[in-house]
């Protein structure tokens, strides 16, 4: 039962981002991130997802490795400034 319940938020995640230009790509970079699996990316799990996206050939995810701007990437992807990026939040590297 306890899989169920994690299942739900994580294919709610595979939705949200599939949509996205990357589609695939993206939710396997999502998923490698996000280590403790709560389905947000906070800064450290952020530079895994860049990391992991500019090693698919992301454009913009290749920018940010390229300058080490991964905390100003950050700050401006967190439109609500909790430190922690949705789903939601990473549809801004379309």
């Amino acid at each position: 039962m306890a899989n169920v319940k994690l299942i739900t938020p994580v294919l709610i995640v595979f939705g949200v981002l599939a949509v996205a230009s990357s589609g695939y790509a993206q939710q396997e970079a999502f998923m490698t991130a996000d280590k403790n699996a709560d389905t947000m990316l906070d800064q450290p799990e952020f530079k895994v997802f860049i990391d992991t996206m500019a090693a698919s050939g992301k454009p913009i995810a290749l920018k940010v490795k390229q300058a080490g701007r991964y905390n100003l990437a950050f700050g401006r992807i967190d439109k609500d400034k909790n430190g922690l990026l949705t789903p939601n939040e990473l549809q801004s590297l379309k």
